[in-house]
């Protein structure tokens, strides 16, 4: 038997030598580093996935502070990717933690997945016209995905579930997801975790900096968005150990 390291002392009994050694062997991009981003990047590095893109060119704000577990007082206006590295290194230092501060849009999305070369590519972004072309390229390249779709304006942690993009239903983000994608020619049949739950109105519409279309503020809640993305990072974990996407 190799030494194991006493972080993942608990791990190797629930998955064995081989399933350490396979997480240990695996790339995965965490897109989106907010409230179901930085818990889904924090389960996987806990897990020992042993390298972790962390993509976010944002920065913490005091209105995080309800619900995004990379968000304390401290970091307050610093870059979310170089926290999430500080954080996830405080917890383990024997894997790989890239931080990669970088607006992913449609232009570059071939050439970041090229460059970086993911196996697997936990989605927890916001922009649902990077979100398809992202899904469409990773289907295109053969990597694994997983979604999170719509946690805001919901309360309840009973209506989330795992499923298909194809066949979930009373989720408006999922509804326009899946007609980018039609439009693009690619496939609807992606995993996602969802709720079910009737989401509650968003506050109005706020003008944005940058001068582009304004947004809906929506309601958020310590725990939903967190549940989104231990899910997300729980699911990417079963199916590397699995070995397919």
């Amino acid at each position: 038997m190799t030494d194991i390291n006493p972080v993942d002392e608990r791990t190797e009994l629930l998955i064995g030598e081989d399933g350490l050694a396979r997480l240990r062997g695996s790339t995965v991009l965490v897109a989106g580093l907010g409230g179901v981003g930085g818990a889904c990047a924090e389960s996987l590095a806990r897990a020992g996935v042993g390298r972790l893109l962390l993509l976010d060119n944002d920065r913490f704000v005091a209105s995080n502070l309800n619900r995004q577990l990379l968000a304390t007082s401290a970091v307050l206006g610093r870059g979310k990717a170089e926290v999430a590295v500080e954080r996830l290194a405080s917890i383990r230092d024997d894997i790989e933690l890239v931080a990669c501060p970088a607006f992913l849009d449609m232009a570059n999305v071939e050439a970041f997945l090229h460059t970086h070369q993911p196996d697997f590519v936990a989605d927890c972004i916001d922009s649902i016209a990077v979100k398809a072309r992202l899904l469409a390229v990773c289907r295109e390249q053969g990597r694994g995905t997983f979604t999170a779709l719509g946690a805001g304006n919901r309360l309840d942690p009973r209506k989330v579930h795992i499923g298909r993009l194809d066949h979930v239903h009373g989720c408006g983000l999922a509804r326009v997801l899946r007609r980018r994608l039609r439009r693009a020619e690619a496939p609807t049949d992606f995993p996602v975790v969802y709720s079910s739950e009737t989401p509650r109105k968003p506050a109005p519409h706020e003008p944005t900096e940058d001068g582009s279309q304004p947004r809906a503020v929506n309601g958020t809640i310590s725990y939903l968005p967190n549940l989104f993305g231990h899910m997300v990072a729980g699911e990417i974990v079963r199916r590397l150990l699995q070995g397919g996407h």
